[in-house]
């Protein structure tokens, strides 16, 4: 999962993102995390399927579509967001024979990987977030609510 790629680090980072800039009433599109994150578009696009069609994100369509959060932040763990990326990694290594592998290496890696996301399972969105701010990253202001009678 985590060690295989960075898939999954890519993902928090989108997740990440999407927590930070996006408000209530606004989604956040592919484009302004590509051009934040500096990461190509088409790279993200097949993690965003992936995180919404586990119910981590929430897509909308149209010219003011995008992305946010299907849940509070405080609801979603870092090790649900690995989780939902890994389902395609594991099926790669799948063809792997070799005694040496299947004997030593993925028992070890398959330890490790609880290891991770039992630590990655006590950690949310809310505490990333958390961390920005004390880190002296400004969030946008939501756009004020206009009225009129």
């Amino acid at each position: 999962m985590l060690l295989r790629q960075d898939r999954a680090i890519i993902a928090i980072l989108i997740v990440t993102d999407i927590a930070f800039y996006a408000s209530r009433n606004n989604t956040v599109s592919a484009a302004d995390i590509s051009t934040r994150t500096n990461l190509p578009k088409r790279s993200i696009e097949p993690l965003l399927q992936l995180l919404s069609k586990a119910s981590i994100l929430e897509s909308t369509r149209g010219p003011h579509g995008g992305y946010h959060l299907a849940k509070p932040k405080r609801l979603i763990t870092i090790a649900s967001i690995i989780q939902a990326i890994s389902v395609q990694e594991k099926e790669k290594y799948t063809e792997i024979l070799s005694p040496l592998y299947l004997q030593v290496v993925k028992p070890f890696w398959e330890k490790t990987d609880q290891k991770i996301l039992k630590d990655a399972a006590k950690i949310t969105l809310q505490d990333l977030i958390k961390t920005a701010e004390e880190k002296g990253m400004k969030r946008p202001r939501p756009t004020p609510i206009y009225f009129t009678i």
